[in-house]
């Protein structure tokens, strides 16, 4: 069933990988602007304990050790047992254009302008027994500031957020509760701004232009949400849609894009993990001074990170391994780029 597949369909043989090294088991230590670059004898075992681990979320992905001193690998005893061994390290630079604009690409404050905002009446949703049984009649019936609580189960509809308010997924006992779009459009759309969205597992949203989440408004905070088996987009911010968050959330299995930003300026995307995307894992695309920071992006058929006409992006501490292109650069080079850690992909950069 849907609601069991949490987060085991993002962790596959690039997460564990990734793992490996945050846990320090391999350790790659990069300097400022500098992408490092390691390739790693194969896949891990979608079996293996690592996997089953991140899978659970049993074990973080911590990239906080990336420190600013001189690219090198770190082979110990524990890491030759426990992981598999590194050859070498190949720091590649990027050349970095208007380094001074980069002080325009500050990060959104969203987390705190949405969950100052949200104190008002409580709304229950759940399958049997409360005030609601659709996710939809609930918002309908709230106002600015309200919270709209959902419990276990699976809800098949389509939700519009169409007020200010919290939209938070909560275990009563039998899982994550799952929005399913059943292969029909989009599975939540954001159109008010100020909404705080977590806790929820989103499932088969249509074919295009729909998304798992698709956010047409300013300033909400998605985390904690996982995303599953979307026809097109995992999550899609577009038209000038801007100070929004999206952190810890997992998107996998998606037709084109896991995560998709068109003309989206000044976002964040936070410590998420994007994989098995069918086009690339997150793309920038005419969407200036946005922040992509602290991610795990795999398994993506073209580029891990595509950035497309779009100025002044910092892309730093990210984890992007087993896709076509590393990160992919077109029309894209002023900002900061790196430093990130690349393994495995067939190409680690490319710009043009």
């Amino acid at each position: 069933m849907i609601k069991d597949r949490t987060y085991r369909l993002a962790a596959s043989a690039w997460l564990a990988l990734a793992v490996f090294i945050s846990a320090g088991l391999v350790q790659a230590v990069v300097s400022d602007d500098i992408n490092a670059s390691v390739d790693l004898p194969g896949p891990v075992s979608l079996g293996s304990d690592v996997a089953s681990e991140a899978a659970a979320g049993a074990v973080a992905i911590d990239t906080s050790n990336f420190t600013e001193t001189a690219a090198q690998t770190e082979n110990d005893t524990a890491a030759n047992e426990t992981g598999p061994a590194i050859d070498a390290v190949a720091a590649t630079s990027v050349e970095v254009a208007n380094e001074t604009e980069v002080e325009a690409a500050t990060a959104p404050e969203a987390d705190n302008a949405t969950e100052e905002g949200v104190g008002g009446r409580v709304h229950a949703v759940c399958l049997n027994g409360c005030e609601y049984t659709t996710i939809q009649a609930a918002i309908a019936a709230s106002e600015d500031g309200d919270l709209v609580e959902v419990g276990s189960g699976t809800y098949n509809e389509n939700v519009i957020v169409d007020r200010r308010i919290a939209l938070r997924g909560v275990n009563t006992g039998e899982g994550v509760p799952v929005v399913n779009a059943q292969g029909n459009g989009s599975a939540v759309v954001l159109r008010a701004s100020g909404v705080v969205l977590e806790g929820l597992q989103i499932a088969n949203a249509g074919l295009y232009p729909s998304a798992g989440i698709e956010v047409v408004s300013n300033d909400n905070l998605i985390a904690g949400c996982s995303i599953l088996d979307s026809g097109w987009w995992g999550i899609y911010l577009k038209g000038g849609s801007t100070n929004n968050t999206v952190r810890d959330c997992v998107t996998s299995n998606s037709g084109n894009d896991g995560i998709m930003l068109y003309k989206a300026p000044g976002n964040t995307l936070k410590e998420n993990t994007v994989g098995d995307s069918g086009d690339n894992g997150i793309q920038i695309l005419e969407s200036d001074r946005n922040v992509l920071e602290r991610n795990v992006v795999g398994n993506s058929t073209n580029s891990g990170v595509f950035l497309e006409k779009s100025g002044n992006a910092i892309v730093m501490g990210n984890i992007i391994i087993y896709n076509g292109v590393g990160i992919r650069l077109l029309g894209s080079e002023s900002g900061r780029i790196g430093p990130n850690l690349l393994l495995n992909n067939t190409r680690d950069l490319e710009s043009a």
